[in-house]
């Protein structure tokens, strides 16, 4: 296997502690992802024993200096969670797209859990995440985004949400909340741990 030395550091100060990235392992290859930032909202979603549903997205780029940056194009992966009445546990379902896996489904006992395993992505490989384009990997101005957007199914009758969106010119959004990309930059290094923040 190909042995990566990258260090992975959140660009942005108003970001910090939203998502913390962090290598899988010590052949720094593949990285984890989790969205502390969402923790609160998806409590408060089950909190009406509503469904909440998770898009992760993920890309590698590289920075340009005379045009826009060049990214690969983005891999994602949806969570959903809910609470079952009948075994009144909280079930979280996760699939990666593209990854040729099934969805995995977990039982949790209490909320807290649940919602902290639905908040995280894990193993994702950088390969993966260039979708193998060459020199993306190992070019020294390449960084990561991410994003996650979160849907609380049943918190808004949809056509309300819809109308609400067309009356503002897209500015109001209440079927969905969207962290906005986040940018971790990508430098060439021996940290074992892919720090969040600047």
């Amino acid at each position: 296997m190909i042995r990566f030395s990258f260090v992975v550091i959140a660009a942005l100060a108003l970001t910090e502690g939203f998502f913390q990235v962090k290598w899988t392992d010590s052949s720094q290859g593949a990285i984890s992802i989790r969205a502390a930032g969402i923790e609160a909202e998806l409590a408060e979603c089950l909190e009406s024993s509503r469904e909440a549903k998770i898009r992760f997205e993920m890309r590698m780029c590289r920075k340009r200096s005379s045009w826009f940056d060049s990214c690969a194009t983005s891999r994602s992966e949806h969570h959903s969670i809910g609470f079952d009445a009948v075994t009144e546990s909280y079930r979280v379902v996760s699939d990666r797209h593209d990854d040729e896996a099934d969805p995995v489904a977990v039982g949790f006992s209490t909320r807290a859990e649940a919602v902290k395993a639905a908040a995280f992505v894990k193993d994702v490989s950088l390969p993966f995440l260039a979708r193998d384009e060459e020199g993306l990997l190992d070019h020294s101005r390449a960084y990561i985004q991410a994003r996650a957007v979160v849907v609380c199914k049943g918190s808004v009758n949809r056509t309300v949400a819809q109308l609400s969106q067309i009356l503002t010119l897209g500015i109001v959004n209440v079927v969905e909340s969207d962290s906005g990309w986040q940018d971790f930059v990508v430098r060439q290094g021996n940290s074992e741990v892919v720090k969040g923040g600047s």
